[in-house]
This record gives structure tokens, sequence and C-alpha cells, in this order.
């Protein structure tokens, strides 16, 4: 098979995976890990410059404006007289940046602690430096990141992915870091500068969640979801003192609410329709995985109902498989 498109679905120890026919294959092996998983315990999930004693996560030099435990800002619009933001995103038809890939190779890898590809959530941060630029913060964390990174940056017009979200990150404490994809939101110094950020953050939260089958879920006020501030982090699961981003939103008149709800207009917006299968039959066929960019592992045909995310296909990338079912949906085979 010449060309993967995104389809799988996994029988005990058979994984469904799409080509130009959807097909299942025999099982594949576990991603690679870098050495630092093999750390006992929780300690995969503390930075390395922490461990080593060479940093503190209070003071690793990133978010260092928010590195005590302060009284939560409410979560009501401040009087600046600023617009609505999201209102005024909707207002003036803000389109999105592209999804740009930076991957350092210097970053460790580790799985989340429900396997590789298996985030809980997303865990929102801001940079706390009014003065950083999405270049300079990404330049500083490729040079430091024994002592924290995360997965991407975001700012006005771009949205640049620095590690794979398929692993974890050392972002916001153990606890989180074991949980959760990381996000960064680099600091606008204009109201039009913060809402189209936050139109690109939001897309990209979004973007995240769907990947990843999970739902809009807030976990700011209650500790429970798949939306999480850092601020809640702090609050609800420790391992962190930060409390971003919360007072940089309300210097915008902004909320951690509001931004929730954007979040979830447009992961409504990206769902579709589902597709039927029209046929699945058995078949005896070979190929091997070349270029796995962009595709996944499928508990059933993709789009179709039921199916849930089981592995990016890169998990699978150099291996031979033996593929002995198509199917046909009615958006193609």
């Amino acid at each position: 098979m010449k060309k993967l498109v995104k389809s799988a679905v996994v029988f005990a120890s058979l994984v469904f995976i799409g080509t130009s026919a959807t097909m299942i294959t025999e099982k594949a092996s576990a991603a690679s890990i870098d050495p630092v998983q093999k750390v006992d315990g929780q300690a995969t999930y503390i930075p390395k410059g922490v461990r080593d004693g060479t940093a503190t996560e209070e003071h690793d030099g990133f978010e260092d404006g928010t590195n005590s435990v302060l009284q939560q800002v409410p979560l009501l619009r401040a009087t600046t007289g600023y617009p609505d933001v999201n209102a005024y995103i909707k207002s003036n038809k803000f389109s999105t940046a592209k999804i740009e890939k930076q991957l350092k190779s210097q970053f460790p890898k580790f799985n989340y602690r429900n396997g590789y590809g298996k985030p809980e959530g997303i865990v929102i941060h801001e940079t706390a430096n009014n003065s950083s630029t999405i270049t300079g913060e990404i330049n500083y964390m490729s040079t430091n990141y024994n002592n924290a990174f995360v997965h991407a940056f975001v700012d006005k017009s771009r949205i640049i992915q620095i590690h794979p979200t398929e692993n974890g990150v050392w972002g916001a404490g153990q606890y989180a870091n074991a949980r959760f994809i990381q996000v960064e939101l680099v600091r606008s110094k204009t109201f039009d500068e913060f809402a189209r950020s936050i139109n690109n953050y939001a897309y990209y939260a979004a973007y995240l969640l769907d990947q990843y089958n999970l739902p809009v879920d807030s976990a700011h006020s209650d500790g429970k979801g798949t939306v999480w501030s850092h601020d809640a982090v702090t609050r609800y699961l420790g391992g962190t003192t930060h409390t971003d981003p919360v007072a940089y939103f309300n210097q915008w008149g902004y909320n951690f609410n509001n931004f929730v709800s954007l979040i979830n207009e447009k992961y409504k917006a990206m769902q579709v329709n589902y597709e039927k299968i029209e046929y699945d039959k058995a078949i005896t066929a070979y190929s091997r995985v070349k270029t796995a960019t962009g595709n996944s592992v499928w508990t059933k045909p993709n789009k179709t109902e039921g199916a849930k995310l089981v592995n990016p296909l890169s998990s699978y990338s150099g291996k031979n498989l033996r593929i002995i079912r198509e199917a046909k949906t009615s958006g193609g085979t």
C-alpha cells in the first residue's frame, strides 16, 4: 500500500490501520522510550534539573512572574473598558494560524502515566514575560529544557509545536506532567494582539482535544476535567505553585470560563457526521509503515460511530505489517 490514511481498528492483539484500503495488522512493538523513562516511579515526571538539585519548580527560569501561590483572581471581567474578547474575535472573523512543527530532538521522551499517546487533557500556561517573543521563548527552552519544557507555544500569529504530544513534558509539576499536554501563551502588548492570540490558543486546544478524542471539560473550578489552568493544577493536584494564566487573562477583561467557552465553540465546529461502514472483508496483504505523519490508529475506522484513538501511526513506523482486513466507509476506502 503506497499511502496511509486516517483509520484503524484494534481487536485483541491485532491493530486495524487504514491505508488506501482500511486494514488490520499484527500487534506492533511499544514506542521507543528515552532512558529517562527508566527512572523509578513518579520521578520520571520531575525535571532533571530539579532531581539534580540545580533548579526548583518555583525557580526554573520559566513563568517566574507567577512563581508563588497567590489568592485566586475572581473569575469576573475586569472593569478595564476592554471589549468582550470572544465577541471581538467573532465580529472580526479572525482566521487561525497554521500549526508549525519545530520538534526538538534534544528533549527527553517519556510516556504519560497511561502510556504513549494517551494524554488526559491539556494545561493552559502563559509565559509571564511582557517582553518575550515566541522565538525567544522557544530558543531559551531549547537550551534550558532540563529545568522545564512544554509541547508548544502560541502567540498572535503563530502556533509552534516543539515536542510530540504523544509524549509527556516537564511543565507543571510531576502530577500534571504525568497526565497532560502543555502549551504556553506568549504575552501580547495590545488588546487586538491578545484577542488574536486567544483565538489561536482556543483553536489549538480544541484541535488537541479532538485529536485525542477528549471532551471539553473545564477543571478550573473543581479539579476534574480535560482543560486545566496551571492555577488549577496548583490548587488541586499540587507539585507546583504557579497561578497562570488567571491574572494575565484578567488584565484584558477575560477569564478562564470565557476561554473554555471559546474552546468549546471551536471544538464543536471540528466535529463531523459519522460515516457508515459499507463493507468489511478479510484479505491478505503485506505492507511496511514508512510515512505516518498525521495518521492514527483507531478502534474502528476513523469518523465512524464509536471510533476511539488508540495510538498515532508513527508508533508503528518501520514495522512490517500483515494486513488481514479491508473496509470501506461512506467517505471512501
